[in-house]
């Protein structure tokens, strides 16, 4: 377990470390699964390592386990109240332990490069929504990558254009994530978009 005040503990800073937003079930959708595992393994196979939510249980567990098997390093963090209720993917996986939820996405922001959403629930919704408005305030300017997996975000992404036609937001929020159609596509548009050049 790493201590809060050395929050990267084992990751390599040289690499890029990628945050993924997901359920910790495993939803209706076989395709849903799928896509976890082939997110761990692309990230793996990027070379980049992986933070995420740090339980073993659902899309979570999978997409640790996909990046684990391809000899990604991977950070777990998980707020104490919820250790007893999920399960470590595996003894190789580091963790840290945060007193609340509010700290758990504060680390997964400051010490990713880059966040992919798949589907989840309220959670994912969270963090998903996190990221963005900081993104908003000029806080970070990471990449977002939502990965709709069979329509799944269709209706959150609705919702933003449906803000911005509204008067509640300006149109720079859609600009904010980049919607994926598909694993694939979600790993194309993630290595270009760390690859950019800076502006």
């Amino acid at each position: 377990m790493t201590n809060l005040r050395n929050p990267v503990g084992g990751m390599d800073k040289n690499k890029p470390a990628i945050c993924v937003f997901c359920g910790s079930s495993f939803g209706t959708d076989p395709a849903f699964r799928d896509a976890a595992s082939a997110i761990g393994a692309g990230i793996a196979r990027m070379g980049y390592s992986l933070v995420f939510g740090g339980g073993g249980l659902g899309l979570m567990g999978e997409v640790a386990r996909g990046a684990l098997d391809g000899g990604s390093a991977v950070q777990g963090i998980m707020p104490a109240f919820l250790q007893a209720l999920e399960p470590a993917v595996s003894p190789q996986e580091k963790l840290i332990v945060t007193p609340h939820l509010q700290e758990r996405k504060n680390l997964m922001l400051q010490m990713s490069d880059a966040f992919l959403v798949l589907p989840g629930g309220l959670g994912t919704f969270d963090e998903l929504f996190e990221v963005l408005t900081e993104a908003q305030l000029g806080v970070h300017a990471k990449p977002i990558i939502v990965i709709n997996i069979h329509g799944y975000f269709d209706a959150f992404d609705a919702m933003l254009h449906a803000i911005v036609q509204t008067g509640f937001a300006k149109e720079m929020i859609l600009k904010l994530y980049y919607l994926a159609d598909g694993v694939e596509d979600a790993l194309k548009i993630l290595e270009g978009a760390l690859n950019a050049p800076a502006a």
